[in-house]
């Protein structure tokens, strides 16, 4: 972490490490943020925004505004600070009241020895707290300010830095698991006391009798939501999903979904005014946010039918997909096979349970051989497979230059990783192979937009004709079993029958149109049973694209959210990491790593050992992307890396803080003088690095050795150096900043070509 500053390399580290709301501030200074992103009404951050960030200022100061479930402590120290009381003798006085805090981590921009420094804990959601603890020692929380730290550069010129609980300094960002737990005693003494009047005389009762002007699912849900209003861990968000819900619920037909909305809208307004500084106003435009971005996604035409009146089935307990997608399906069986229904009657399907065309055990089962079940639990002939005539599903989708597939059709598969790691990429590449050859692709895209994939499959390659004739893509914003997604939803297992290839980019938003939870086991069973795995069940290879779980620990072995993601997948589940930047005009790699192979039919093929770092993931392939010409991207899809890995400590001797050595390297370019080693690491310091002393000798160390820099003896025989020739990152190999100069001279033909055009 030495050999990164600004905003622009911070900003995607922290949204790893599950900070998601970063932002930036002007270089070297704490205010102001940008408008809009902090406080109780802020707008959430998204990956689009932090790119337009970095564009303007890649340099800017970093800040995190704080979560739900974070309280930071901001203690001040009388020595340097223009307070009014000592915020460290304060916090002392109060723990021989409350107790000694116990060691978290913490962030500070005045040494390793200061106490004045903002300490972070895990505490409980949906809690009102003070503004502060004592005088001279501040709340940071949601809604209320923000942290300012690593890399960002302090007034004074230091930089901020992370200590771990130990008080150590640390090379890494903490997760918000990773904090101390504040204990009770300070939770309560902190928190802001509940309001009970208010909530007993501004409120109706959650206790009400049933409304003949909503359907029995419209009424379960809004008794719910009002007996709890801040079970997502504040009213704000617990009201923000309950309104998309029942907005859901309306476009589906619901009876009564509009009038639970305005009834919720004054208990709202009511509960929320005392806390906004603008109080009723302030809460009517904040309910006025919330419903015009419920309404922005409807999508397609309402349904007259309410489905509570059409079948028994209550469909608002948590993780319960309702039965209409396996009606769906079995209604496709009846009209494509109708001898099935003449042969054993009525096709019952059980919710949560997979629907006659389903998998199992990890092999296609066809229509023929499914028409005569009547239900999932059933004894298997296992005839033709201990015979060996029914064999596993086999990898042939996404081949390596060797000829060896990485994705198994008739399975489900996964690729997951940090934004902006290729994930995707990935995808689009796998697609493009299977277009060129003439095989159908299903491409459901809940992240991107159809003009952005058919621009990257034509880069590919891809032609037109292929790309009209055989790519299915569709980019839902409501679950199949919506009345007005059927039809789609319909099409698609017809697709699925002739497809070699089904990618469905972005399983959290899926999850989440789909009114499920991703850490939840149960949530995601259903949804395995009745999308992916029903599609795989026809023949292609379904590839999910998730996320990375927030625990770093485990990070890279299996997607975020419930572990039960990986125990579900069927076929290979793949890590995700760029190793060298992929972009215009430079040649970039991604690496994929094989955390599980359920068919073990990939596993031989991958990388002799597993990572190093203990993660037990073996390296599958090398993606190597060439775009250095505007017009076509090249891709090699290469084998792993054969070698056993080195250990750790040759990694250790083999770190070159390429950023440093740059840096040091243009100091001594335009230095008049020539600086003994002091003078040289003072200059860095007031320049606002944050480097250690044994990493910048590290740096001036390979320098020397590498002829970049020479030294001679100077007064009082210490060592003095002078620059021999630039250090660049740009044209060091071993630098993941490395460009190739044949990269480089094609560009700036292209660049060259291109201005002659004009």
């Amino acid at each position: 972490m030495t050999d990164i500053y600004g905003y622009t390399a911070a900003a995607p580290l922290y949204r790893a490490a599950g900070w998601m709301q970063v932002i930036p501030l002007p270089e070297g200074r704490k205010t102001p943020p940008p408008a809009g992103f902090t406080g109780r009404s802020r707008k959430p951050v998204t990956d689009e925004q932090i790119q337009l960030w970095s564009q303007a200022n890649p340099n800017a100061n970093t800040g995190i505004v704080i979560p739900e479930g974070v309280l930071v402590l901001d203690i001040d120290a009388a020595q340097g600070h223009q307070v009014k009381a000592d915020g460290v003798k304060g916090i002392s006085e109060l723990s021989q009241e409350l107790g000694m805090l116990p060691a978290t981590w913490s962030s500070t921009a005045h040494g390793i020895d200061s106490p004045a420094r903002h300490l972070f804990y895990k505490v409980p959601e949906g809690l009102a707290w003070k503004g502060g603890a004592i005088e001279g020692v501040d709340i940071l929380q949601p809604g209320h300010r923000y942290s300012v730290v690593w890399p960002s550069i302090h007034p004074s010129g230091e930089m901020y830095c992370w200590y771990t609980p130990s008080g150590a300094f640390s090379g890494t960002l903490p997760h918000i698991g990773d904090l101390a737990t504040l204990p009770w005693k300070w939770v309560d003494y902190l928190r802001k006391p509940d309001r009970v009047s208010n909530s007993t005389t501004l409120t109706p009762s959650y206790s009400r009798e049933y409304d003949d002007r909503m359907c029995k699912a419209v009424n379960t849900f809004l008794n719910k939501t009002l007996a709890n209003p801040a079970s997502k861990g504040s009213r704000h968000d617990t009201t923000l999903q309950a309104v998309w819900a029942l907005v859901n619920f309306a476009q589906e037909g619901h009876r009564g979904a509009l009038d639970a909305i305005n009834q919720l809208k004054p208990r709202f307004i009511a509960e929320v005014a005392p806390d906004r500084q603008g109080k009723e106003r302030e809460a009517a435009r904040e309910w006025a946010s919330i419903l015009s971005g419920a309404m922005e996604k409807v999508n397609g035409v309402q349904s007259h039918a309410d489905p509570c009146e059409q079948s028994k089935i209550e469909r608002m307990t948590p993780g319960e997909f309702d039965e209409l997608t396996q009606n769906a399906a079995a209604s496709q069986m009846e009209e494509s096979h109708p001898e099935a229904v003449q042969n054993t009657g009525t096709m019952p399907v059980q919710a949560g349970s997979t629907p006659v065309a389903s998998v199992q055990n990890g092999s296609m089962e066809s229509h023929e051989a499914s028409k005569n079940a009547s239900s999932s639990w059933q004894f298997e002939d296992l005839t033709q497979l201990a015979s060996g005539i029914e064999l596993p599903p086999t990898p042939t989708v996404f081949q390596r230059e060797d000829g060896q597939g990485l994705f198994y059709r008739g399975a489900v598969n996964d690729l997951h990783g940090e934004p902006g790691c290729g994930k995707s990429m990935i995808a689009q590449i796998a697609t493009a192979q299977e277009l060129k050859a003439d095989r159908d692709v299903i491409y459901i895209d809940y992240e991107d937009s159809a003009r952005n994939v058919v621009k990257r499959l034509l880069l590919l390659g891809v032609s037109g004709e292929q790309i009209i004739g055989h790519l299915h893509y569709v980019r839902p914003s409501a679950k199949p079993s919506s009345p007005t997604s059927l039809g789609g939803w319909r099409e698609t297992l017809d697709y699925a029958d002739t497809a070699t290839l089904a990618v469905i980019d972005g399983v959290t938003s899926c999850l989440a149109y789909a009114g499920l939870d991703s850490n939840s086991g149960d949530d995601i069973a259903a949804w395995y049973n009745t999308m992916p795995r029903l599609i795989s069940a026809c023949g292609p290879a379904v590839v999910l694209i998730d996320h990375v779980v927030k625990s770093k620990d485990n990070r890279g072995r299996y997607a975020g959210g419930s572990m039960q993601k990986l125990a579900l997948i069927d076929g290979i589940s793949y890590s995700v990491d760029m190793t060298k930047p992929v972009g215009k005009g430079v040649r970039g790699t991604i690496v994929i790593k094989s955390g599980k192979d359920r068919i073990s039919e990939i596993e031989e093929h991958c990388a002799v050992s597993w990572d190093s770092n203990g993660s037990h993931l073996r390296e599958a392939a090398r993606i190597e992307i060439n775009s250095t010409d505007p017009k076509l991207m090249r891709v090699t899809i290469a084998r792993p890396n054969m070698m056993p890995s080195e250990d750790r400590q040759a990694k250790r001797d083999d770190f070159r803080p390429t950023g440093l050595m740059e840096r040091i390297s243009r100091m001594l370019e335009d230095s008049l003088e020539e600086p003994n080693q002091s003078e040289l690491f003072k200059a860095l310091k007031e320049d606002g690095s944050g480097a250690r002393t044994a990493v910048m000798s590290k740096a001036v160390s390979l320098l020397l050795q590498e002829g970049f820099v020479s030294n001679r003896s100077g007064r009082n025989n210490r060592s003095i150096f002078k620059s021999v020739r630039p250090y660049r990152q740009i044209d060091d190999p071993k630098s993941d900043a490395y460009v190739d100069r044949m990269s480089r001279e094609e560009a700036s033909e292209l660049d060259d070509e291109n201005h002659l055009e004009i």
